[in-house]
Formats: C-alpha cells, structure tokens, sequence
C-alpha cells in the first residue's frame, strides 16, 4: 500500500514535471533538490519491491530509471545539471518526463 501511494505522488511530480517544462520553466531550486532525493530513494524501494519483479519489462527499465536518477539526481544536487538547461532543452526534457510518467502509471498496474 506504501509503494501505491509513493507512485501516486511520482505521477503527481512528474504530471507538474511536464508542465513546468514545456512552460519552458523548472521547479525551484530546494524543491527540486527534495524531488531528486525523493527519486533516488523511490527507485531504490521500487528495486527492493517483489511486486516489479512478476514483469520483466518494468523491472529492466527500473533498474535504468534507478540508475539514471542516481547519476541525474547527484548531478543535479551539485548543481551540474542547472549548467545545461536552455528553454529548447526543457522542451526536450518534458517529453522524457512525459515517458517517465506512463512508466510510472504502468507500475500502478501492476501493484
């Protein structure tokens, strides 16, 4: 029931995620500094969780999402990432955002 709710309140940051970047615009900077702690430590839990493991698709792209939030979110924490945004890059960034998204509405389905 935890992991429900945890993926709920993923799909809620990324749905705003989304809508920031193609508004060209980002979260605030300690918001989003708990949003990528929050990250890492979702996709950890996800890894630990049986319930990904009945489908090999999920699991497989969680172990990348983990992986990538890992490296994202430290980047991001030390302030590397803010060195690389560009309102065309927030566009594109949207888009990823928008992927991460129903991957995170296809974990609903299988909890």
């Amino acid at each position: 029931m935890l992991l429900l709710y945890l993926t709920f309140v993923m799909i809620v940051i990324h749905a705003l995620g989304v809508s920031l970047s193609f508004s060209k615009r980002t979260f605030p900077k300690f918001i989003g500094n708990l949003i990528a702690v929050y990250e890492m430590i979702f996709y950890f839990m996800i890894i630990f969780s049986t319930i990904i493991y009945k489908n090999k698709i999920i699991l497989v792209i969680s172990y990348i999402y983990l992986i990538i939030h890992l490296i994202g979110g430290i980047a991001y924490l030390k302030g590397y990432l803010s060195k690389l945004y560009s309102a065309e890059r927030l566009k594109y960034y949207g888009f990823y955002e928008l992927i991460e998204m129903l991957y995170l509405i296809s974990i609903l389905f299988e909890i």
